[in-house]
């Protein structure tokens, strides 16, 4: 019974966890839900807004008991904001049960409101919480105009159905067998990693960032290659989708952005290696008539170096003849992004440039024209986010086992 018991309870979490997914997706582009704010579900989005209770009984059957507790909670909470006549957020309740429903009359009257839902015994005493809280009849009514209860939800299976179905209309591309295998997952993993968060601040997200966040594809499926077949065919596989130009062995022109996570693996023998494979393969081949509209350079933004471990680098490197731009004209100089975007020169032979860190990046990206702009994101637990990249431009997040999975990709 027990283990019958746990079982339920975990497939009414994700039960209210799919409904949330449901809301949202079938909310207007501006809608944002709260994870276990007022109720299980707050939903923001105008007119539609509400605040929603979801309940899901598949063994039990309804009675106005399982319910009540929930409404007098809802009463209480419209009661604690002055009843306001303008409100538009409703109050929802959502639930499916075994059988029973027929016991609810819907629309409700104030009467069946009160003697169903708003009068309870306890310890013998009989409580009337509308008029224990001083309600009279039109707050009451309005009151009960804002509330909507639907006893004949979905079922488990029909609601998680009706989900895919979502994904597959939101996201570009989208067949049904990616809705179930990537994106649902994918989908459940940020609305559980909301739940747990302690401020109900964090436990909000906006329509745009949910799909955001769920429209990582190639994260799960690199990640799934990479543990079937290994890190070496992984590596070849990276070369072949993103730096396979074709039978030219010339390089194209472009504004290629690495972001490396090199946290905890530092060895600046390894990383100066790196450095200049990265500088001789994604850089232009110098020749004596190379025409300056040519000249190219990738850019490096390495995360989870400290201060003083990026200046060993960049000493190493230079020691071993790398020149390199790091946005900083002179000693004591504020970073400037037009200057580490200009193209090398003739005279200034730059091979790599660093960007600084994360906050330095949206602006460089932004500074970069003349040519295509790739960016790169070489991560290890989390990828990049998005508000440090422009409006427009994509980040290829790259799911790395090390550090060093660049170099691995440039010798495969």
């Amino acid at each position: 019974m027990a283990d019958r018991s746990a079982t339920a309870t975990i497939k009414g979490y994700f039960y209210q966890f799919d409904q949330t997914i449901v809301r949202l997706l079938e909310g207007s582009e501006h809608a944002s839900v709260t994870v276990e704010g007022i109720e299980d579900i707050d939903i923001d989005d105008g007119s539609d807004s509400a605040f929603v209770q979801c309940k899901y009984y598949e063994g039990t059957e309804y009675n106005h008991s399982v319910i009540k507790e929930a409404v007098i909670h809802m009463l209480r909470h419209f009661h604690a904001a002055g009843c306001p006549t303008g409100q538009v957020i409703k109050y929802r309740l959502y639930g499916h049960y075994r059988s029973g429903q027929t016991k609810l009359t819907l629309p409700l009257t104030d009467n069946f409101l009160k003697v169903n839902f708003l009068t309870y015994t306890k310890d013998k005493v009989e409580h009337k919480v509308h008029e224990e809280l001083g309600l009279v009849g039109p707050e009451l009514a309005l009151f009960r105009s804002l509330l909507e209860i639907d006893v004949n939800a979905l079922s488990y299976d029909a609601q998680q159905t009706k989900l895919l179905k979502l994904l597959e209309s939101v996201i570009p591309g989208c067949s049904d067998v990616d809705a179930k295998v990537f994106y649902y997952p994918s989908a459940i993993n940020v609305i559980q990693s909301l739940a747990i968060q302690a401020d109900e601040a964090k436990r909000k997200i906006s329509k745009k960032n949910f799909l955001r966040e769920v429209n990582r594809k190639d994260v799960i499926f690199s990640a799934w290659l990479r543990k079937k077949f290994g890190d070496e065919y992984y590596a070849r596989l990276i070369r072949r989708k993103h730096f396979h130009f074709g039978r030219t062995t010339k390089i194209p022109k472009a504004s290629r952005f690495f972001v490396i996570d090199m946290a905890g693996e530092y060895e600046v023998s390894k990383a100066t290696q790196m450095m200049v494979q990265m500088a001789e393969f994604f850089s232009h081949k110098e020749h004596v008539r190379t025409p300056s509209s040519d000249r190219f350079c990738p850019y490096v933004l390495l995360r989870g170096l400290t201060t003083d471990e990026l200046v060993e680098l960049k000493k190493s490197l230079w020691h071993q003849g790398v020149t390199f731009n790091d946005g900083y004209p002179f000693q004591g100089a504020d970073f400037w992004p037009d200057g580490l975007t200009a193209d090398p020169t003739k005279e200034q032979l730059w091979r790599i440039k660093f960007v600084p860190d994360e906050d330095q990046l949206r602006p460089t990206i932004a500074a970069a024209t003349g040519s295509v702009i790739e960016i790169y994101d070489f991560y290890k637990t989390t990828p990049l986010d998005g508000a440090h990249i422009p409006k427009g431009k994509v980040a290829y997040a790259i799911k790395s086992s090390n550090s060093y999975l660049l170099q691995e990709v440039m010798q495969a």
